[in-house]
């Protein structure tokens, strides 16, 4: 059965049988993971969750349907006028948020719908709602960097994307709560949930203790204000203020407080279409003590770069390095190139700063990346939903990223990438996060990036994560697979292109339904993984291997890791003879295997070769090809009856060799 070109599960008249108590508990609420203390409730569209006449669509993972970017891979559709669907409010709560999607036009800039909201059955407003920011596009074959212009050579992804406002009352806890297509059309409009929440009243200037503050009036553009007032407390009241020019922060103990992220929005109206203005959005600033607290922050920006050129970025919502001891709090930041982007470039430092409870949200690109230089930086209680490429990643490149923790945050629906990623740094952590319908990786630490690498001092580290259907099977892209169609694991780990793998930590993990290998441990290129940690690692369904090795090359230890409903019916695939993986409950480190460690003793024409630990050794001859099979012993290996000549010894946990004569 068929309509508008979209398989049905049903029509439902009653989805739900209890009449109360509508909201879904978030699945990371039992370990006490994730930002558990977000202030919303979730209403999801689907079979059992609520009631409708609308379509539910078929639940799957095709990647061709709009559902596969759904909230559990389920959204319900309104196509009659006059369909609804609606719950049961279980507290009071005047914010509101729609997950929805509708059709793109030609032109890529969106098209435009009404909903209805009635409170029991009592009609209260209309709800505006606006594809214009969602629909990116990427070809099938050549340049993944995603657009906004639709086409048969490309596919499309982030089909979603959200709407929120204050209502103008509170609906009330056990109320029903009902949206209504108003618009007289054959489109369907795609409802993926709802989330309620209380507002808190507004921050008023008045309730602001610092005396050196100052307040917003509007006589002149909020850039050159703040400029003007450098070192106060800028209080920006209630309202939305459309602002043509970047706001760059130039002065230490600068202020920023806005009414709150229900009340004050500041909306970055430089077209990014235009060479000249492309990049003139979002707050950025390398000096110290900064305050960013209170905001919405949005722009008229759709798409990751101007010209679908990666040279030419439209802007992130916070850029800089922010100094020392700066703060980013209660802030929504969407619809740009990247929610926030810190990095030390003009070397004025970027340490100790702190993000929470924030939302970052539908962006083109990253959610929130700590570069280049960043130490100390915490980032927590934060939401992340719907970015274009890594939700939450430290990367390294000119300079090492160290001691940085992201912990309780949530990260959903993200498209491109992964939600959680390091790429180098020493030290760095996330802990206590939950990762929920990421399309492609959960979770990632690799070697993709040009940067410093990793350090060897301590380990970087994924701790108490929660990880619910991530990775994908490889396949044809835009059906299946990442953007170039590879598969990805719930965990990738990789050690290729730029340097080795080294030093990762992964301890008390849970990967629950992941959609291909839960894990993936792969290298090429020539690097090698070196002193990989898992422990405590819970693999619960998947669509293929517990654990999938590509390639791996290096070594690393484990304890505890334990399988259930693998797909294979196989916990792993084999694993390399040059990947080295050993149980290690001792919580001690895997020892460090150097070329000086080794015993080599020729005895006529035997060669043996000690003092590596649960390693390979080769041998090769000098035209560079191996003459003897690799031993694999714990201890020792022994080379009889060569030949006399030069050979080479090489620990195949390294790149280098050692050059032997025989006589």
């Amino acid at each position: 059965m068929k309509k508008s070109g979209l398989f049905l599960l049903a029509y439902c008249l009653l989805c739900l049988s209890d009449s109360y108590a509508q909201q879904v508990s978030f699945p990371d609420d039992p370990n006490g993971r994730g930002y558990y203390s977000r202030p919303y409730k979730r209403y999801e569209a689907e079979t059992g969750k609520c009631q409708t006449n609308g379509i539910i669509l078929e639940p799957g993972f095709d990647q061709t349907t709009i559902q596969s970017e759904a909230s559990n891979q389920v959204a319900t559709q309104l196509v009659d006028t006059g369909s609804y669907i609606q719950w049961v409010n279980d507290e009071a709560a005047d914010g509101l948020t729609i997950r929805f999607s509708l059709p793109d036009n030609i032109d890529g800039n969106g098209t435009k719908g009404t909903l209805a909201l009635y409170v029991n059955d009592i009609y209260i407003q209309d709800i505006k709602l606006d594809s214009y920011w969602a629909w990116q596009y990427i070809l099938k074959s050549g340049n993944k960097y995603p657009d906004n212009l639709p086409s048969d050579t490309k596919f499309p992804r982030m089909r979603f994307d959200e709407m929120h406002l204050k209502l103008t009352s509170k609906i009330p806890s056990g109320a029903t709560f009902k949206l209504v297509k108003k618009d007289n059309n054959a489109t369907a409009y795609t409802i993926d949930f709802v989330e309620l929440e209380p507002v808190p009243d507004p921050v008023t200037f008045e309730s602001i203790t610092d005396t050196n503050k100052v307040m917003y009036d509007s006589s002149t553009s909020l850039d050159v204000f703040i400029y003007q007032n450098g070192g106060k407390t800028i209080y920006i009241p209630a309202g939305t203020y459309t602002e043509a020019n970047k706001i760059q922060i130039l002065n230490d103990n600068t202020k920023i407080i806005g009414a709150g992220m229900w009340y004050t929005e500041i909306y970055f109206s430089a077209s990014s279409d235009i060479r000249l203005t492309y990049a003139y959005r979002g707050i950025q600033t390398d000096n110290n003590r900064v305050v960013i607290d209170g905001l919405y922050l949005n722009t008229i920006n759709n798409k990751r770069y101007y010209d679908n050129n990666p040279s030419y970025e439209v802007g992130k919502g916070f850029m800089g390095g922010f100094g020392s001891n700066s703060i980013i709090r209660n802030t929504w930041v969407e619809h740009f190139e990247c929610g926030a982007w810190i990095a030390n470039y003009d070397g004025k430092g970027a340490n100790n700063l702190l993000v929470e409870n924030c939302r970052f949200r539908n962006n083109y690109a990253d959610g929130l990346n700590l570069c280049y230089g960043v130490e100390n930086a915490l980032v927590q209680n934060c939401s992340f939903r719907n970015n274009g490429d890594d939700d939450m990643a430290s990367w390294s490149t000119g300079e090492m990223c160290i001691n940085n923790t992201f912990q309780y945050n949530t990260a959903e629906n993200n498209w491109r990438a992964s939600s959680l990623g390091f790429f180098g740094g020493q030290q760095n952590k996330a802990l206590n996060c939950v990762i929920i319908d990421p399309m492609e990786a959960g979770l990632r630490a690799t070697c993709d990036f040009a940067g410093t690498g990793f350090s060897t001092v301590g380990y970087n580290e994924f701790r108490n994560i929660s990880v619910y259907k991530g990775g994908v099977a490889g396949g044809i892209a835009g059906i299946s697979g990442d953007l170039w169609g590879n598969q990805q694991g719930a965990i990738q780990l990789n050690s290729s292109s730029y340097y080795n793998l080294t030093n990762i930590k992964l301890d008390s993990i849970n990967l629950y339904n992941s959609k291909n290998n839960a894990v993936y441990i792969g290298s090429g290129s020539g690097y090698k993984i070196v002193n990989l940690i898992m422990n405590n690692i819970s693999i619960d369904a998947t669509g293929q291997y517990g654990i999938y090795y590509n390639g791996a090359n290096g070594n690393a230890s484990f304890c505890n890791i334990s399988y259930s409903n693998i797909g294979t019916g196989v916990n792993t695939n084999n694993k390399p003879l040059a990947f080295t993986f050993i149980e290690n409950c001792n919580d001690t480190a895997v020892p460090v295997i150097t070329m000086n460690d080794l015993r080599i003793i020729l005895n006529n024409d035997t060669l043996t070769i000690s003092g590596f630990i649960n390693s390979s050794v080769s041998l090769f001859n000098m035209l560079g090809e191996k003459c003897c099979q690799t031993a694999i012993l714990s201890n020792e290996a022994v080379f009889p009856n060569l030949r006399p000549g030069i050979y080479l010894v090489r620990l195949d946990t390294f790149n280098k060799a050692l050059k032997v004569l025989v006589r």
